[in-house]
């Protein structure tokens, strides 16, 4: 049996989720993962794994997309298509695919796509712009920044066979069965990483308190907080590392002056790493922040770096958003969202604190195995795909 994993966008992190569950489930079925291109490449953590077969178009024009799309919908072979995301080029081509060719639908939401739109339309200042971007929008419904696609299927929802959710707050929003990020916990094993010797590797001190943040910089994922944080917390020894940069993102390329400019030396940033290189990294740290905002687009999200540290072992602060609390419940820190000083607060307790950030690293690591593994997650995945009769004819 083939399962297509349908995609928003091959070429950005929209598609993390998606690959590690076909990870997951690449040793029982066959696996394509399906999608528009909107940059000039596949996501660079992706890129390099060639286990995966990749179907894609690259989109160019505005009214050509759209038959693009229709092109890319007939080559998807899955007995089964597994959609990620509610929107056009994913829910609506697995719709089609549903409708034309009697196949079951499983449709997978890991964050409120609607609510990111909502508060990025409800920041800008009532008036012609605004009109004119709702216009833009329209016109370009197959985008994944269009504030009417999303809100099109996000009434569209009821459609699929089969929902999976990345939070218990998607969960009472649209139904269906929790499936947190999964990490292969295998692979992320401090016990294979040799702590010193990558740190010199990278030229940081064995002196140095390696605060690390890891993923793609957001204006929601709250990092200028942490970088107000590390400079309030007052111990020159601390380095903030950011991994994730992208040199073409005008936000990132931003922060990184600013945070430049307020902690000097104390500021450290790498660009993207390949699946297989963010246990590295991480090795590296003494302890992990999530510093997430609360807003629309954060409500129902669970950061997926926060299994990566704890998979590691690593010491975690994160703010009280999503289920956060609930995950890291004795086994890490929780502050208050958009709270530098409670938060340098937390960052000073856990280094004064080593062995009690270390036994709570140990139990985060145990945790994830028993409930965030690729066995866990394997489990559950297997149980909804079973359901249908797709599955029983293979």
């Amino acid at each position: 049996m083939k399962i297509s994993f349908l995609v928003q966008d091959l070429s950005d992190n929209a598609s993390g989720r998606a690959y590690l569950l076909a990870k997951i489930l690449q040793k029982h079925f066959k696996i394509e993962i399906v999608g528009p291109m909107f940059g000039g490449e596949i996501w660079p953590p992706l890129s390099s794994d060639k286990s995966i077969e990749y179907k894609y178009v690259r989109i160019k024009g505005k009214i050509k997309p759209y038959l693009q799309l229709m092109h890319l919908s007939r080559q998807i072979e899955g007995t089964i298509v597994y959609a990620f995301q509610p929107l056009f080029a994913t829910l609506g081509m697995g719709l089609l695919h549903k409708i034309v060719n009697n196949r079951p639908l499983i449709l997978d939401i890991d964050d409120w796509q609607y609510g990111f739109l909502k508060e990025q339309y409800n920041s800008r200042p009532l008036g012609l712009p605004s009109l004119r971007v709702l216009a833009f929008s329209a016109l370009n419904f197959y985008k994944i920044d269009s504030y009417w696609n999303a809100l099109f299927f996000d009434k569209m929802t009821c459609c699929a066979d089969e929902i999976t959710v990345a939070s218990t707050w998607l969960k009472e929003k649209f139904s269906g069965t929790v499936i947190y990020h999964a990490r292969d916990t295998e692979l992320f094993n401090p016990d294979k990483f040799d702590k010193s010797l990558i740190r010199k590797e990278y030229g940081i001190s064995d002196n140095n308190k390696i605060i690390m943040f890891f993923g793609t910089p957001r204006s929601y994922k709250g990092i200028e907080d942490l970088i107000t944080a590390v400079k309030l917390a007052g111990d020159n020894n601390i380095v903030l590392v950011v991994v994730g940069i992208n040199d073409n993102d005008l936000y990132a390329k931003n922060l990184a002056i600013n945070a430049k400019k307020i902690l000097g030396e104390q500021f450290r940033l790498f660009p993207w790493q390949d699946f297989e290189k963010v246990p590295k990294f991480l090795a590296m740290a003494d302890l992990v922040v999530i510093p997430q905002r609360s807003n629309y687009a954060t409500v129902g999200q669970v950061p997926a770096k926060i299994f990566d540290a704890m998979a590691m072992a690593k010491p975690i602060i994160a703010t009280s958003v999503s289920d956060n609390r609930e995950i890291l419940n004795d086994c890490g820190w929780i502050v208050e969202p958009q709270n530098p000083k409670q938060l340098s607060e937390a960052i000073r307790h856990v280094f004064e604190n080593p062995q009690t950030a270390k036994e709570r690293g140990s139990k985060a690591r145990q945790r994830c195995i028993e409930r965030y593994s690729y066995k866990a997650a394997e489990k559950v995945l297997l149980g909804i795909f079973k359901k249908h009769k797709a599955f029983q004819r293979a």
